[in-house]
């Protein structure tokens, strides 16, 4: 009897995020995997793991069209910059698409050239992506328009050095988070908060925590669920005094216009964190029944804590993407959502064979006085 041959996925980029992706996919037995990068460490540390790699450069359309012909799948694992032409070839390929960025113009104009049974998905990482889901189901529960909170961390599983911060991810990425303005909806309208405003102190499984306001957080999800919502905003957590003495650098001495002395002294101040958690704390206030309810998400996703090991940003993303490719594979999800969430309840979003391993959550409504 022939073997029926499994489904071709080329993952574009093969950095923490492409690799972790790759690995579960391989793991499940149900795809064929490629991974396809531009530098020779990321190729031979693929290779050296077993996969099958190509060289590409995804800056040229030549390159990303080559190593997308004949694939069923293609993710953009690389930079915002490059995920349009990742995505353009895809669909000269024919193939679903899913990458783990913002949603940009040039990007979605590519939907036009969508093949019939195909999705393409944009924001399939933690955030956006992950906490989009976990917000819009918690939103779609309610009869009304309701106040949403997010808030989500990647930070040390236990507080380390003043800050209670490390090298997790991007630096770059950090600071523009910390320096541009927070898109938010106040009272029905959308506006933009200064960044690092709206401090917040709240207390989970008797630790102590911070959030405030930053920046790309929320831009997808306005766009998605925005009527359904009276007040939105997005908060960065991290650990109690971390707010304080972000404000001390960037203002007291100076360094919001010194940018590259302040990533000199970050870059070779923070230790390296190889032991990470991901926090996610999403709450809703709204009508429910003719009664007033908040409704709140905990979620935590945890890294395996070792120095080569993922960290659980990119695990997270990385299982998320590997859902929702499993979910296409099967023809259960939508291509491109028209209101609340890909899917129907909480569970089937964060029950998946991949995030279940990676995930802890608890779901929990609090009855309210109406006002008045």
């Amino acid at each position: 009897m022939a073997t029926q041959s499994l489904p071709k996925i080329a993952i574009v980029g093969a950095g923490s995020v492409g690799l972790a992706l790759g690995e579960m996919l391989r793991q499940s037995g149900d795809w064929s995997v490629l991974l396809a990068d531009c530098t020779e460490e990321a190729l031979q540390r693929a290779e050296g793991l077993g996969f099958a790699v190509q060289h590409v450069d995804a800056s040229r359309m030549e390159d990303v069209r080559r190593v997308a012909a004949g694939q069923d799948a293609v993710v953009a694992a690389v930079p915002d910059p490059l995920t349009p032409k990742v995505a353009a070839a895809a669909m000269l390929a024919g193939a679903h698409y899913l990458d783990f960025s913002n949603a940009s113009a040039e990007t979605e104009a590519q939907r036009a050239n969508l093949a019939a049974g195909r999705i393409f998905l944009s924001g399939c990482g933690v955030s956006p992506g992950l906490v989009d889901e976990i917000a819009a189901s918690l939103a779609g529960s309610f009869s009304s328009a309701v106040d949403l909170t997010i808030r989500v961390g990647a930070i040390p599983r236990r507080r380390t050095n003043r800050l209670g911060y490390g090298l997790i991810w991007n630096l770059d990425g950090l600071l523009a988070e910390y320096t541009a303005p927070s898109e938010a909806i106040v009272d029905g309208q959308r506006v933009m908060l200064e960044p690092l405003s709206q401090k917040e102190d709240f207390v989970l499984d008797g630790v102590a925590y911070e959030s405030f306001c930053t920046s790309g957080g929320v831009s997808t999800l306005i766009e998605r669920i925005g009527p359904n919502v009276r007040n939105l905003v997005f908060r960065t957590i991290r650990y109690p005094g971390h707010l304080d003495y972000m404000l001390f650098m960037l203002d007291d001495l100076g360094l919001r216009q010194r940018r590259d002395l302040l990533m000199t002294l970050l870059r070779h101040g923070l230790p390296e964190i190889s032991d990470d958690q991901v926090l996610v704390f999403v709450s809703a206030r709204g009508v429910r029944d003719t009664a007033l309810v908040e409704s709140s998400v905990v979620l935590r996703i945890g890294s395996a804590g070792g120095r080569s090991t993922p960290t659980a940003l990119a695990l997270g993303s990385a299982a998320h993407a590997a859902g929702l490719l499993d979910a296409a594979r099967h023809g259960a999800v939508r291509d491109h959502p028209p209101s609340a969430s890909r899917h129907n309840d909480l569970a089937e979003l964060l029950d998946t064979r991949f995030l279940m391993p990676l995930v802890t959550w608890t779901l929990h409504d609090t009855a309210l006085e109406l006002p008045g």
